[in-house]
């Protein structure tokens, strides 16, 4: 993943902390289990019921991991476009589109009076002057993400940016799916808005489901990285090339 390298490694990172996180719930749930410090002198037993919210805090790793490789995606494609890129009208149509409706949204900021000619160079330069002027993580959480990510997430997002064509049913392809990824986000926001508590949502929860749950998360995560990376390096962001008329001529010499 030359192409999203800063994605790549907090992929690793974010992998690393939920194998270390599952390595110690394997052991809390065992019978007797027992947190023990300073050579034993103190002892604390983790009981039935702690074990469940410990459980539970594995669904808010994996969705921080989820919604945290979505905003550097897309931090790392607005860096290579802007990189590679000066003009609206060298992006292909599907950033067109996203570009102009930017435009839209801000029509009645006082930043659009500084747009200049060529007209075509000042809204790009727009629509990147938005993205970075995002300095938090919470300002990039804006449009619909935050609290919301899952695999159709993902697929709005590669798609706005041409990254993947529209599917026949609208839906996310097989490779770039997963129901993990769904469950994380419902779990998550049942937590986060509290209708359910950590013990009871925990209850409902295994070792052996959130392990297989983690691995298919971030399996779906790197397939989405991938595609990223495959699509910077093309450099599918850029408009093809107009394919060249054949003129009647021509056709009737090739004939």
């Amino acid at each position: 993943m030359r192409q999203v390298p800063l994605t790549k490694f907090l992929l690793i990172e974010r992998n690393t902390e939920v194998t270390a996180y599952l390595e110690f719930l394997k052991v809390a749930v065992e019978r007797r289990a027992v947190l023990s410090a300073k050579d034993g002198e103190l002892q604390f037993p983790l009981t039935l019921e702690l074990t469940h919210t410990l459980k539970a805090n594995l669904v808010l790793l994996l969705y921080s991991a989820m919604e945290a490789t979505l905003i550097q995606l897309l931090d790392e494609m607005h860096d290579a476009i802007g990189a590679n890129c000066s003009s609206a009208d060298a992006l292909n149509g599907q950033l067109l589109r996203v570009v102009l409706r930017t435009v839209k949204k801000d029509s009645k900021s006082t930043t659009l009076q500084s747009l200049v000619s060529p007209l075509h160079t000042s809204l790009f330069r727009h629509w990147m002057d938005d993205w970075t002027s995002r300095t938090s993580g919470k300002d990039k959480r804006i449009d619909g993400i935050s609290g919301s990510v899952d695999s159709l997430v993902f697929y709005e997002q590669l798609k706005k940016f041409g990254v993947v064509a529209q599917t026949p049913n609208d839906r996310p392809p097989a490779h770039l799916t997963d129901s993990a990824l769904q469950k994380v986000k419902i779990n998550r926001n049942e937590l986060a808005h509290g209708e359910k508590s950590f013990t009871d949502l925990g209850r409902d929860l295994s070792v052996e489901s959130l392990a297989t749950d983690s691995l298919a998360v971030f399996d779906t995560l790197r397939n989405i990285a991938t595609e990223v990376d495959n699509y910077l390096r093309e450099q599918r962001y850029l408009a093809q090339p107009p394919t060249a008329a054949v003129s009647p001529e021509t056709a009737g010499t090739e004939a």
